[in-house]
């Protein structure tokens, strides 16, 4: 069984649902359990049984529990901090083999005080709840230790996988002999820090570009609005949610992840994909992703000049920057494959049910 707390598309859903096609290409009988969003639409064209929860209802826990009640499953894989906590309480009266898969950090910048103090505790009940957690970053195992005081022997790091299949057809756009195409992928919320990167484009005063912002928020208003406060209207374009990241990302002669908190980016796996130069923040677990000088460039979260030397460095160095995506796309297929992914989950799940029959 695998389940999930939101069905709005991001990086955890993708990773939800390519493990779930990852693992009925290898035959595996699948349950699955969301809520009601975007996400089901994709579950439906698939062929697994699928319930809807509504895990922010109070009826949330009978539901759960009528659906193990009913259903005969090996093992059950919820993802995110809500279904997973929901359907390990439950689990008490049943004793499925369970394991968590986690893949936002416990605290960041969204958080209130009291969530903060809260929190840990609540990731503490968890851990003792299941019977494993996955994450997906060594940065964010040892968040967990240290913030949760986690065992480490109970939390496995497997890396986020996508399906090369998906990229094989994608072509990249020629090469163009003026205008440099700046690509930033994701949420438009504070923790990516987009910001960061319309006041790097301020220090790009001499050389002929463009930037596409791929994605929706809450502050894509006011990004707009600074966009336009900043006079560079003319150059960044917002084209919103798109369906296929890939087409857009094709367009780009580089791709920047700016977060303040990022326990993977799962975007910069897509760049190497396409064989994309990546210059990322050094935040959370993305250094495990992009190695300085190797795999692309690294700057310091929130430092604009440092990041506009970066955009300038692969902009002056074009032989040296397609040397560096190439190597990340090494590193992506020896890395970051959906069958990398599964066949590392698949490992875990008979290591999870192995140790309850001998318990």
């Amino acid at each position: 069984m695998l389940a999930i707390g939101s069905s709005e598309i991001g990086g955890g859903q993708k990773v939800f649902l390519t493990c779930m096609r990852e693992l009925l290409k290898r035959g595996y009988t699948i349950v699955a359990v969301l809520p009601n969003g975007p996400l089901v639409e994709l579950v439906k064209s698939l062929d697994v049984r699928f319930h809807i929860v509504n895990f922010n209802s109070i009826t949330a826990l009978a539901k759960i529990a009528l659906i193990l009640h009913k259903e005969k499953i090996d093992i059950v894989n919820p993802y995110l901090t809500r279904c997973s906590f929901l359907f390990s309480l439950v689990n008490i009266f049943y004793r499925v083999p369970l394991c968590c898969t986690l893949l936002n950090a416990i605290t960041h910048e969204k958080m209130g005080t009291l969530q903060k103090r809260i929190y840990p505790f609540v990731y503490h009940l968890l851990h003792k709840l299941c019977d494993g957690i996955i994450v997906n970053s060594e940065q964010n195992k040892n968040h967990f230790m240290d913030v949760a005081r986690m065992d480490g022997h109970f939390i496995t790091v497997i890396y986020s996988g996508i399906d090369v299949d998906q990229f094989q057809g994608i072509q990249n756009q020629p090469p163009r002999d003026h205008t440099y195409v700046i690509g930033a992928i994701g949420r438009l919320s504070p923790e990516k820090g987009h910001v960061y990167l319309i006041k790097a484009l301020t220090h790009l005063t001499n050389i002929d570009f463009e930037c596409i912002f791929v994605g929706d928020g809450p502050l894509r208003a006011e990004l707009e609005n600074y966009v336009r406060e900043v006079h560079l209207d003319h150059r960044i374009k917002f084209i919103g949610f798109q369906a296929n990241v890939a087409c857009a990302m094709s367009q780009c002669d580089v791709i920047v992840m700016p977060s303040l908190n990022e326990t993977f980016g799962l975007t910069i796996v897509e760049a190497f994909a396409l064989k994309k130069i990546v210059i990322g923040s050094d935040a959370g677990g993305i250094p495990e992703l992009v190695i300085n000088g190797q795999t692309g460039l690294l700057f310091p979260a929130r430092d604009s000049a440092a990041l506009a030397e970066a955009i300038l460095y692969v902009y002056n160095n074009r032989e040296e920057a397609q040397s560096m995506a190439i190597k990340g796309h090494d590193y992506f297929k020896k890395n970051f494959t959906s069958e990398i992914m599964t066949v590392n989950t698949i490992r875990y799940y008979e290591s999870i049910v192995k140790a309850r029959l001998h318990g």
